[in-house]
């Protein structure tokens, strides 16, 4: 008899008059609010003014939910527009990828910093992913109390138990890894933090650390459960194509980082010692 160590559960809707909140949307929001404190701090020790980070972390996050958004019609849900037209699109809450989302924070990222208020982009940019792994967990965490990414079936220790009438008995699910991966980089990046490293350090590591896993994660993705599996392009998930994509970028920083490339110059740092290597 399969075993599985995590009992199902269903964590009950709070509605607050018109107001609905639910566990995803309430360890996104702590998420979002203790990555921010995490990159708020980040950015004092490296001489970064606060405003110019907490505003490019609200453009960088805005751009962000409304590409993933995006993403998660015209990739995952195309039907959506047959049936919903334009609307699908307009409706940013409904529905959320997070390969999309990381396009998005990019492209906000660039606005932000090279447009909108132009400052030096990767010792900012940096600082925003120094904080994003802890970030990620809690939103990760909250597709795990939601099973927004069930997987296949499974005997996995930390597969979880789901109903096997409905269900068909323990799977994988996919939000409790990645939340717990998730939690691992963000520990190696608190180890690196004294460390004399260069301005895009960070987005490198987070890149070469975080692809290869979400990559081979996917692969535990269901496809059995009708309205619940995802969309597969050629025998892959566009999630799998965007970690290819994220990989390639993290391969592309690591020689531009040994020869000062991404930076022009150190970012101190108030013990005296410098981002330079």
């Amino acid at each position: 008899m399969p075993f599985a160590l995590i009992p199902y559960f269903s964590v009950p809707t709070l509605e607050l008059g018109p107001l609905v909140l639910d566990s995803w949307a309430a360890l996104v929001a702590i998420g979002f609010l203790v990555g921010m404190e995490v990159v708020r701090a980040r950015g004092l020790r490296k001489g970064i003014e606060p405003k110019d980070t907490i505003d490019g972390i609200v453009v960088t996050v805005g751009l962000g939910f409304v590409v993933g958004h995006f993403v998660h019609v015209l990739a995952y849900n195309p039907h959506q527009l047959e049936e919903q037209g334009v609307m699908a699109l307009v409706r940013i809450w409904a529905g959320f990828s997070s390969t999309g989302g990381f396009i998005g924070a990019v492209l906000g990222a660039m606005l932000f910093y090279l447009v909108i208020r132009k400052r030096p982009f990767w010792p900012h940019a940096d600082t925003i992913m120094f904080g994003f792994p802890i970030a990620w967990f809690f939103g990760r965490m909250g597709c795990f109390t939601a099973h927004d990414h069930i997987g296949a079936l499974s005997d996995f220790a930390l597969a979880v138990d789901f109903p096997v009438a409905r269900y068909g008995g323990p799977r994988h699910d996919l939000g409790l890894y990645e939340a717990l991966w998730s939690l691992g980089i963000a520990v190696v990046f608190f180890v690196y933090r004294n460390k004399p490293v260069r301005d895009g350090f960070f987005t490198a590591m987070f890149c070469l650390l975080y692809a290869p896993v979400r990559f081979g994660l996917d692969f535990l993705r269901n496809t059995d459960l009708e309205g619940r599996a995802d969309a597969r392009w050629l025998g892959l998930t566009p999630a799998q194509y965007g970690m290819i994509l994220m990989f390639i970028a993290g391969v592309v920083l690591v020689p531009k980082l040994r020869r000062g490339g991404v930076a022009p110059g150190a970012t101190p740092l108030p013990d005296g010692k410098s981002s330079e290597p």
